[in-house]
C-alpha cells in the first residue's frame, strides 16, 4: 500500500500527509465529542514522540531506501525491538522473559533468511552512511517508546496520538518542502491509498500501537515490527504477482515462532513451570 501512494507523489510530502490528515481525523472526532485534552506534559510528550518516532524514522527510512535494497532496510527497521528491549533493561524496566528474549533472536534469524538475497552491498560510504542513519533513528524511536510507556497510563490515548502525528506529519511536509524537488499532488491510486494508510495504517494502527504499549510489555508490543514486512511479501503475492522461494517460507516459519515465543503469557509459562515441578515432586515420591 505505501508503494501505491509513492506512485505520482514525493516520499515526505506523502509520508506527512498521511500522519496530518490522521491527526485531523483524531482532533475533529475528539472535538465533535468534546473530549480532546490539551496539556502541557501532553503536548511535551507528544512533540517529542512525533520527531523521534514518526518524522526522523520514517524521513530516515524513506531516505536510506534510495541506497539500500528494501530488505535490508526492513530488517535495519525491525531493530528497534531489539534496542527497546536493551533500553528497557536499562532504565530498569520490567525485564523479558528468557523466551521472550529467544523469540527476538529467532525473529531476527527468520527475517535474515527472508531478506538474505537483499543483505549484500557494495559497502561504500553512502550505504554505510544509510545504514547507521536507519540505526540510528531505531534507538531514538526505542528511546521515546520506553518514555511514553512509563507515562501512557496518565495520558489521553487519543489526543495524544493526534498532536504526536500532527508534529511528525508536519516536520516531514516542512522536509519535503526544503529537499524534495516535483509535484506535490495525488492520483486516483496514491490519493485512496494515503486515505487508507491515514484512517486504517495510523488512526488505527497507532491507536493499537498505543494501547499495547499501555498494557503489554516493550518485547511484545513492538514485536509486530518483525511479522510485518513477512505479511507484506505475501501480499504482494497475491495481489503484485511477486514470487515467493523458499527461503521466505523458512524465514516465515523462524520469524512466527519468534514472534509467538514472544508473546507467551507470563501466566502460561509459570503455570507450566509450576506443573512440571509437581510432577517432578511425585516422581521423586
Amino acid at each position: 500500500m505505501q508503494k501505491a501512494g509513492l506512485q505520482d507523489s514525493l516520499p515526505f510530502w506523502s509520508a506527512g500527509m498521511r500522519f496530518l490528515i490522521a491527526s485531523v481525523l483524531i482532533a475533529a472526532f475528539l472535538l465533535i465529542r468534546k473530549q480532546f485534552v490539551v496539556t502541557k506534559e501532553l503536548v511535551v510528550l507528544a512533540v517529542l514522540n512525533g520527531i523521534m518516532y514518526f518524522s526522523i524514522p520514517f524521513g530516515s527510512v524513506y531516505w536510506a531506501s534510495q541506497y539500500l535494497p528494501s530488505g535490508l532496510v526492513s530488517i535495519l527497521a525491525a531493530s528497534i525491538s531489539v534496542f527497546a528491549l536493551v533500553i528497557n533493561r536499562i532504565v530498569k524496566g520490567t525485564p523479558a522473559t528468557a523466551l521472550q528474549k529467544w523469540g527476538i533472536v529467532l525473529a531476527v534469524i527468520g527475517m535474515t533468511i527472508v531478506f538474505g538475497n537483499q543483505l549484500f552491498i557494495q559497502v561504500n560510504v553512502i550505504e554505510i552512511v544509510a545504514m547507521a542513519v536507519i540505526l540510528c533513528a531505531m534507538v531514538g524511536s526505542a528511546f521515546i517508546t520506553i518514555q511514553v510507556q512509563k507515562r501512557i497510563r496518565s495520558l489521553p490515548v487519543l489526543s495524544f496520538n493526534s498532536i504526536s502525528m500532527l508534529s511528525g506529519g508536519l516536520i516531514l511536509l516542512i522536509s519535503s518542502l526544503l529537499i524534495e524537488d516535483g509535484t506535490r499532488t495525488f492520483s486516483s491510486v496514491s490519493l485512496y491509498a494515503v486515505l487508507y494508510l491515514a484512517i486504517v495504517g495510523s488512526v488505527l494502527g497507532f491507536w493499537i500501537n498505543i494501547y499495547l504499549l499501555k498494557h503489554w510489555h516493550i518485547s511484545k508490543a513492538t514485536s509486530h515490527l518483525f511479522i510485518s514486512p513477512v505479511i507484506a511479501l505475501y501480499i504482494g503475492f497475491i495481489f503484485l504477482q511477486e514470487a515467493l522461494n523458499l527461503n521466505i517460507y523458512i524465514g516465515t516459519f523462524f520469524v512466527i515462532t519468534g514472534v509467538m515465543c514472544i508473546n507467551l503469557r507470563r501466566e502460561r509459562i509459570k503455570k507450566d513451570d509450576n506443573v512440571t515441578k509437581t510432577l517432578s515432586n511425585h516422581v521423586s515420591k
